[in-house]
């Protein structure tokens, strides 16, 4: 694969990279913790508030902070999800704080470490598994399986972004040329497939027992390899067949056919086109990913 620093940990397998994207943790912690981890924050790093706002909405947390820490590079975190119920005077009595970032982005930022560091017992609430495989993303097709929802949005070319499933729902995808995305001063292509797992609070304490769960990685195949049985769909003069199949090869999700063609074009493409995700290396990504901000002198986090 490319040498390019896009990455703050990765697992390279098969001529794809796997890394962790965005991810969401959350402990519990007290209001004066809480107090003081914002002391820090307006007293040294007040110029990297990049906008802090309360809210009541039953649906969110009351205190929310954006920190920038450079253009296009930030992170939030927030405290006291309205949900819970609220005893000032209970001093000790611990409320949910949240922090999401961005590792590829943010590596071993200071800020990030010392949030991370200054709390225990953390959960995993989400992140996003990052697949960067070198091929362009017009010669990748894909089947969606039981989603029902897919979205394509195009600025031309290979300029293109597939969205296949719910946003907010566990298992949704998005699909995009990430060599455009980052305008990467590469050679050749970079297609990125990234999936999104939300959870009820993985313990990081379990961390080594995690499985990401082989039906989550996504059914894609490589367009370019169908070409080859055009000729034999000729000669059994099935048009409606090579009709689908360029369709499928322009984006037509596969999962919309009719189970008789469906089953005809999957066994075709299953033949040989089918790229191999690994579920081994996924489970690696996120724990190299854990790792990392975690099996430090510094940090009180338990791992078994």
């Amino acid at each position: 694969m490319y040498n390019i620093d896009i990455y703050n940990t990765k697992i390279e397998d098969n001529n794809m990279v796997y890394s962790i994207d965005k991810i969401r943790l959350k402990t519990y912690i007290t209001y004066q913790d809480f107090k003081d981890l914002e002391s820090f924050f307006r007293i040294y790093y007040s110029n990297n508030i990049k906008n802090f706002w309360l809210s009541d909405k039953k649906s969110c947390f009351h205190y929310n902070y954006n920190i920038e820490i450079e253009e296009g590079k930030r992170f939030i975190f927030q405290y006291m999800h309205n949900t819970e119920s609220i005893n000032y005077n209970e001093i000790e009595k611990k409320y949910n704080f949240t922090i999401e970032f961005n590792p590829n982005k943010l590596k071993n930022n200071f800020l990030i470490m010392h949030i991370l560091n200054s709390f225990s017992r953390w959960y995993i609430r989400s992140f996003d598994l990052a697949i960067d495989i070198p091929i362009n993303i017009l010669d990748i097709l894909f089947d969606k399986k039981n989603k029902r929802s897919y979205k394509i949005f195009s600025s031309g070319g290979d300029n293109v972004t597939y969205y296949i499933g719910t946003k907010d729902t566990d298992g949704h995808i998005k699909m995009y040329n990430k060599k455009i995305e980052s305008n990467l001063s590469i050679v050749g292509n970079l297609t990125r497939i990234e999936i999104s797992r939300k959870y009820d609070d993985f313990d990081i304490v379990g961390i080594n027992n995690y499985d990401y769960g082989e039906k989550f990685l996504p059914d894609i195949f490589l367009n370019q390899y169908i070409f080859s049985f055009t000729e034999e769909i000729s000669k059994d003069k099935d048009k409606t067949l090579l009709a689908l199949l360029y369709a499928i090869q322009h984006g037509f999700p596969i999962n919309d056919l009719s189970r008789k063609y469906k089953d005809k074009i999957e066994n075709m493409v299953l033949s040989g086109s089918k790229i191999q995700f690994n579920k081994n290396i996924a489970n690696k990504a996120l724990l190299q990913c854990i790792f990392y901000y975690f099996v430090t002198k510094e940090s009180k986090q338990i791992i078994f």
